[in-house]
């Protein structure tokens, strides 16, 4: 007789070969991915007040912060592509459940690279390349 468990969610653990993306790693990562700079990001988030948006992106992907509620992931998705699941599994989970994210992108299985026409154009080509990003040098990521 076989035993064996079902997995309790739908996210893949990371190899354990590279240290753990950080939260600030990942945004930056998916912003820089989107082509938009700190400033594009900030317009895109508040139309009204583009020094605190502004300070609020450049907070966030700094090495050791972390968004406290929805809201504000879901307000950094709005602006550009995130997956906001990920974000908090990357702050809420230890590092041995966090999910397989491409270090040159941000992409994750859950979130895969888009191409123009909407269809989704990346596989896994190594431990945390997307196929998009052979080639492409990885984003030093800090612990």
């Amino acid at each position: 007789m076989i035993h064996f468990a079902m997995p309790a969610e739908r996210s893949r653990p990371a190899p354990l070969l590279l240290p753990p993306l950080s939260l600030a790693g990942y945004l930056k990562l998916r912003r820089k991915a989107a082509g938009l700079s700190v400033d594009a990001v900030a317009q895109r988030i508040s139309a009204n007040n583009q020094s605190e948006a502004r300070a609020l992106v450049c907070l966030l992907e700094t090495e050791g912060t972390k968004a406290c509620y929805r809201e504000t992931i879901d307000a950094f998705a709005d602006a550009f592509p995130i997956d906001a699941d990920v974000y908090l599994q990357l702050r809420d989970t230890p590092a041995d459940q966090h999910p397989r994210i491409c270090r040159g992108c941000g992409c994750s299985e859950w979130d895969p690279c888009v191409a123009g026409d909407g269809s989704h154009s990346c596989a896994w080509h190594g431990v945390a390349t997307c196929t998009r990003c052979v080639g492409e040098p990885a984003v030093p990521v800090h612990q």
